[in-house]
């Protein structure tokens, strides 16, 4: 399965709000540095859709707000 994500940086909270069946919006606390932001979105995504970390993947997007995910095992 693949999804898109917008990524919100720095939130208050850490939240997943769908949009349709595969466009998310992310809040997330960490920042948009050093990769932390993405290790968090993964962490968020795998508990979110209760699959393993390994399962999901960036596609496209690794450094931008806009990214597309790719999830094994849906």
């Amino acid at each position: 399965m693949q999804i898109e994500v917008k990524v919100i940086a720095r939130a208050s909270k850490c939240e997943v709000i769908p949009l349709d069946t595969c466009r998310f919006k992310v809040k997330l606390t960490r920042p948009a540095l050093e990769g932390k932001a993405n290790e968090q979105l993964i962490q968020v995504l795998a508990d979110h859709f209760q699959v393993s970390k390994a399962a999901i993947h960036i596609v496209s997007g690794e450094k931008s707000s806009q990214k597309r995910l790719k999830i094994e095992g849906m």
